[in-house]
């Protein structure tokens, strides 16, 4: 009896020891689950931060970019070609061009060394400055030192622009990868081509009621959209005070180990050819027609009245983005590669066509038809490769060396938009004005058998692509 009674008092004292075994385990369970969820509506509130930290700054970059247009307008007017010309029109668009070019390569590489977020505050704070310093222009005289010194800040102005590309769309594109991985295509469309798309016209509508409140005082007007330019990227740059980098590039970086310069040219070299190559010959048309646009149609208008180019100005501007819109929406449907290839084919048509019917479709009654024509030729490039190109070069490259990579492929671009911009003007006096349209056909050619041998990234794992990425790093150590 007795041993019986405790056996009775063992098995009691067991089950307790078993339950306060099973309370302690769930109650560990539940704390891991508890913190696996904190970290994932981290993770997430990060990637919303990252995002519409990318996408103000690629707003604030199309306006930069939209700057160049209305200036020509405004110092064609206050200057007189005499003194504006097409050599220092061209030196101050290409100015830019070149500081972007050294931007990217910059932070390209540092963005994958140190850190996506430290990269893009840095260019915010350049913007700003070269800004802020090409807002106070017309205090400078003579003439000529305004001139220079306005190069010089949009020098400035340019390095943050450019840096803005790489940091930004690898940000962007693993802040997707982590929250909404699905659809990462239509969201690095938005981010990039859409707002930078959006950010041009905003900038010549800033110009025109600027126009219309002064009753056309170019001076008000020119620090107007000046003026905007300086406070945009302030905005980014609060913004981002919040955003964090994100978890694929927290798993895989070369902060704390050498980049392998030897493996990563000959796994990824002529994947970055083929991309740099689209980049450079999209932005070979795309930039100078952008550049140009106002003074082709300032030449144009009747009276060459400037209020009426303005108009038209701001018409031909919102042209490219119902093309962004319909792009967003084809590179989850045909993919990336398919819809970069139909916008490399209008260039073709409507290049050729333009320049065909050039003398016919700049009288001042065809207006109106030219400027549906060029505003359908630059919707369909923004909707092929200005919609898809940094979205595959991108996706092109694993995290590590993401932002190297994109560096590189936007860098060939920006110096075929330089390269662009410094022969529009020759080769219109050379060959007329027509001439342009049908280059920009033939680059369509090109493009399109360029485009051919990118690869497709919509189904694309980024961490698998890391993983095989990391894998065959290791190897390479070994061998």
């Amino acid at each position: 009896m007795v041993a019986s009674q405790d056996i009775a008092k063992r098995d009691v004292s067991s089950m307790r020891t078993g339950g306060e075994k099973n309370g302690d385990n769930n109650a560990a369970e539940e704390l891991r689950d508890l913190e696996s969820d904190a970290e994932s509506v981290d993770t997430k509130a990060g990637s919303i931060w990252t995002i519409m930290g990318s996408a103000m700054a690629n707003y604030s970059d199309g306006y930069q970019q939209g700057l160049a247009s209305s200036t020509n307008v405004v110092f064609n007017h206050l200057l007189g070609t005499k003194i504006y010309t097409s050599t220092i029109q061209t030196r101050i668009s290409n100015a830019l061009l070149i500081g972007s070019v050294i931007g990217i390569l910059i932070l390209g590489y540092t963005s994958d060394k140190f850190s996506r977020k430290g990269g893009m505050l840095f260019t915010s704070a350049l913007v700003i400055i070269g800004s802020l310093l090409s807002t106070l222009a017309l205090q400078v005289q003579p003439s000529s030192h305004m001139l220079w010194y306005l190069t010089i800040a949009r020098g400035i102005a340019g390095v943050g622009v450019g840096g803005e590309y790489p940091a930004s769309a690898a940000a962007a594109l693993e802040g997707s990868a982590d929250s909404f991985d699905a659809q990462r295509g239509p969201i690095q469309v938005f981010i990039s081509t859409l707002m930078a798309t959006t950010g041009s016209p905003t900038c010549t509508l800033v110009y025109l009621l600027a126009l219309l409140a002064s009753h056309n005082n170019l001076t008000v007007a020119f620090h107007a959209i000046y003026s905007i330019s300086t406070l945009l990227p302030l905005v980014v740059m609060l913004v981002r005070l919040r955003m964090t980098d994100g978890k694929l590039f927290r798993a895989s970086n070369f902060r704390t180990r050498p980049t392998p310069w030897r493996f990563v040219l000959r796994t990824y070299g002529l994947r970055a050819l083929g991309t740099s190559t689209a980049f450079f010959l999209y932005d070979f048309v795309n930039f100078p027609n952008s550049i140009m646009s106002a003074a082709i149609i300032n030449g144009l208008v009747p009276g060459k009245n400037i209020r009426t180019v303005a108009i038209w100005q701001f018409v031909l501007a919102i042209f490219p983005i119902p093309g962004v819109l319909l792009g967003m929406w084809l590179v989850n449907r045909i993919g990336r590669k398919w819809t970069g290839i139909l916008g490399f084919a209008g260039y073709i048509l409507l290049g050729f066509i333009i320049g065909g019917c050039y003398g016919r479709l700049t009288t001042a009654e065809n207006l109106p038809a030219f400027i549906v024509l060029y505003g359908l030729f630059a919707s369909l490039g923004h909707m092929g490769p200005g919609a898809t190109i940094g979205l595959m070069s991108a996706e092109s490259f694993p995290t590590a060396i993401r932002g190297l990579g994109y560096g590189v492929s936007a860098g060939f671009g920006k110096a075929g938009a330089a390269v662009g911009t410094q022969v529009f003007t020759p080769i219109q006096e050379a060959a007329g004005k027509s001439s342009t349209f049908f280059v920009a056909g033939g680059v369509g050619v090109l493009g399109v058998i360029v485009y051919w041998f990118l690869p497709e990234g919509r189904g694309v794992d980024l961490r698998e692509m890391d993983e095989e990425f990391e894998r065959g790093l290791k190897e390479e150590v070994r061998d």
